[in-house]
């Protein structure tokens, strides 16, 4: 279901005003792969966890965690709706591929379009199922967490991912 609740989401340039912690904001806005990122931190203990990938009514959707230590740093989600999977069913076999990389592999075929969105921040609590899921799967107690979310338009066709910052990410590593 998408994020139909009323929520403050800001753009990259107002980020400063709200959080004060540099080395987060370093990771929120980072603007390349987080999976290179979070793997680039610690090779030999990185793992791409898929948590769910299955209909939800007509869409697709996917979860994962992004871990370093056996600690989750980041969960996302990606929803692609059921026009943008009649268009591009590869989608729902990406497997243990984060969908940066696969992605990135589609955008470099000859006449594909790959496309992302500015970014827009939020700080969501646990009302929200990914936020819920991802403070369990971190065992942390109830807290709001950044979130980011864009919209990725794959040769036109759109499908939306949210990542959740866990308080450990990058675990004091810019």
């Amino acid at each position: 279901m998408p994020d139909t609740a009323a929520t403050l989401w800001l753009p990259g340039h107002a980020l400063n005003c709200y959080e004060g912690n540099a080395h987060l904001r370093n990771w929120l806005t980072h603007p390349g792969l987080l999976t290179e990122r979070v793997r680039d931190a610690d090779p030999a203990r990185f793992a791409l966890n898929v948590l769910q990938e299955a209909a939800d009514g007509a869409d697709h959707l996917r979860e994962i965690e992004l871990c370093s230590g056996g600690r989750p740093w980041i969960v996302a989600q990606t929803r692609v709706p059921a026009a943008t999977l009649a268009a591009h069913s590869w989608l729902t076999h990406i497997g243990g591929k984060s969908l940066g990389t696969a992605l990135a592999e589609y955008g470099a075929m000859p006449g594909a379009s790959v496309t992302r969105s500015e970014l827009a921040y939020a700080q969501l609590c646990d009302d929200r199922p990914l936020i819920a899921l991802a403070l369990a799967r971190a065992a942390l107690p109830s807290q709001a967490l950044w979130t980011r979310r864009s919209t990725f338009a794959i040769d036109g066709s759109p499908l939306q991912l949210l990542e959740v910052f866990l308080p450990v990410v990058g675990a004091g590593k810019l």
